[in-house]
């Protein structure tokens, strides 16, 4: 019977809180905190891991959105200045200056001294 009421004792101190105040528990009270003050700066390292790895995706698909279009851009300044495309521009304008590769100018130097 009394093993019986001993546990019942226990059980009682133990939901009373009276369990807080002995002396090995009060000896430990500043583990216990540096204990819950690591466990919140390992939510805090979490939290800010896991958004900084957010913002590394996404300026990941920007630098690779922004990659594909230098090329776009690329392929189309390099059309822009194909002779062929030159040649349509200026049909378009009607300049008269297009029409196929430079021709060498023949001059007669007996026309001259004569």
């Amino acid at each position: 019977m009394t093993e019986k009421s001993n546990k019942k004792g226990r059980l009682a101190k133990i939901l009373g809180g009276d369990v807080l105040e002995s002396q090995v528990v009060l000896k430990q009270i500043p583990l216990m905190l540096v204990i819950v003050a690591m466990c919140l700066i390992t939510v805090f390292v979490r939290y800010r891991v896991e958004s900084l790895n957010k913002e590394k995706n996404k300026l990941a698909k920007n630098v690779s959105y922004m990659r594909e279009r230098r090329v776009q851009m690329q392929k189309r300044y390099q059309e822009s200045i194909r002779i062929s495309r030159i040649d349509q521009e200026l049909d378009t304008l009607k300049v008269g200056l297009g029409g196929g590769p430079p021709f060498e100018l023949k001059i007669d130097n007996n026309d001259n001294n004569e």
